[in-house]
């Protein structure tokens, strides 16, 4: 035999009508409980010709242990009270069949003053100047003490100390639904965690994606909607990984096949007229560098290399110090110690790209490293003409140029820039073109740190 597991709702929908439900049948518990298993106040209201037959010694229905009778032999209150222990005494002497003066009575106000507020009292004249005297019977509340003149001279004392008023019973009610109200929260909290965390890991898996070479697929789990979306998401980035690797193949396929038909160019213009063969050695020697770049952006593109725990500080000085020994204007103006995880020769690649661009483009290149909010920024400064807003919008478009300051003369091929965003990524960082304003780009590279 073959038992059923109980199976939890699969949407948000599900859930959060799960969670609605469960808050509303555990408050409703509570009331319950309140209701079936909690006791009520001890000091219950009574009446005046209650009173009077405790003074008498006969038993009344609500009687309770809190109740308490003596005799004493002085008044053990003042012949005057409030005005509300003036029309309880006149109402309890009616009872008693004695004279005002023989009797006592003081009820102790609450907290709150509820019986012994004025309307209530105003209320009472009125009943007493309406029905008369025989059908007055006021009622008292919480604690009370009454007395009345027994012949013999001593006095008989009534008492109840409240020991458990109304107000206390509201306050323990009160802090029951708090109780509750409390635990529900713990619930929804507790529920509403897990309800987000499969939503968190998606939300972090899709910010991974484009920061890793080969990025994991996202964990399908949680709610249906999360575990389609996921699904949806992973088949997605399959896809572009497959038309990227197909993309770069084609790419490369195609740059080293273009370097036969450039060696037989070489061997027939062995024959050529000087002039001519000089030209065309030259368009040949550009096609080759182009081909060279087209290789190597799609070498970093497909290639997958170990990565390694790196002192970026000796990395960008070791990059700037073989710079200047080729007599290039570069100078490193401060380096922060930073530790990172990546591939050294693409980081070398990546920073010698943007000081080699800083001193063709813009004369002289100031290269800094700070340490910001567990981050690495590297700034290369120069001192060019900058970039217009369109061509920084474009700058790392692969094989763009700015034709107004990366003409063929300075044997750019508008890969450079790419390599440098696609490296930087890859290592989880990335790469921002400004103008300064004193004149001249800055170029940031921002990576993480260990």
């Amino acid at each position: 035999m073959t038992t059923r597991r109980l199976r939890l709702p699969q949407s948000i929908l599900g859930h959060t009508m799960l969670l609605v439900v469960g808050i509303v049948v555990l408050l409703t518990a509570l009331n319950l409980s309140i209701i079936l298993f909690r006791p009520p106040p001890r000091d219950v209201p009574v009446s005046a010709y209650e009173v009077s037959r405790l003074l008498k010694g006969e038993p009344i229905a609500k009687q309770s242990s809190a109740i308490q009778r003596s005799v004493v032999d002085t008044p053990p209150l003042p012949p005057r009270g409030s005005e509300r222990d003036e029309l309880l005494k006149v109402a309890l002497a009616h009872q008693l069949g004695l004279a005002p003066a023989d009797v006592r009575i003081h009820q102790t106000e609450n907290r709150r003053g509820f019986p012994r507020r004025v309307s209530r009292v105003s209320q009472e004249r009125r009943e007493l100047a309406d029905y008369g005297i025989e059908r007055f019977d006021p009622v008292i509340f919480g604690a009370f003490t009454a007395a009345a003149r027994m012949p013999d001279g001593r006095w008989l004392v009534v008492s109840r100390k409240g020991s458990q008023s109304i107000d206390s019973w509201q306050a323990s009610t009160a802090w029951r639904f708090v109780l509750g109200l409390i635990i529900a929260l713990i619930v929804a909290a507790l529920f509403s965690a897990r309800l987000a965390r499969p939503i968190r890991a998606f939300a972090g898996a899709v910010e991974r994606i484009g920061g890793q070479e080969q990025p994991e697929p996202v964990e399908v789990g949680g709610p249906s909607e999360i575990r389609l979306a996921a699904t949806a998401l992973n088949d997605m980035q399959t896809r572009i990984g497959r038309y990227i690797a197909e993309r770069t193949s084609v790419v490369g396929a195609l740059a080293h096949d273009l370097r036969t038909p450039l060696s037989r160019l070489h061997f027939h213009l062995a024959a050529a007229p000087e002039e001519v063969r000089c030209k065309a050695e030259a368009e040949i020697a550009e096609m080759e560098q182009m081909i060279a770049a087209t290789l190597e952006f799609v070498e970093n593109e497909t290639r997958s290399r170990p990565r390694e725990a790196l002192d970026l500080a000796l990395l960008v000085e070791g990059v700037v110090d073989d710079l200047a020994d080729l007599g290039r204007d570069v100078r490193l103006e401060r380096a922060a110690p930073a530790t990172v995880c990546g591939d050294a020769l693409l980081l070398k690649r990546l920073f010698a790209n943007l000081v080699n661009n800083a001193v063709i483009y813009g004369r002289r290149a100031t290269v800094t490293l700070d340490t910001v909010d567990s981050k690495a920024i590297v700034e290369v400064t120069d001192e060019g003409p900058g970039l217009s807003q369109a061509d920084l919008d474009r700058a790392f478009e692969p094989f763009y140029r700015a034709e107004s300051s990366r003409n063929r003369a300075t044997g750019g091929m508008g890969l450079g820039l790419a390599i440098v965003r696609a490296a930087a990524q890859r290592h989880g960082g990335d790469v921002m073109l400004a103008n300064r304003p004193e004149g001249g780009l800055s170029a940031k590279v921002t990576l993480p740190t260990l």
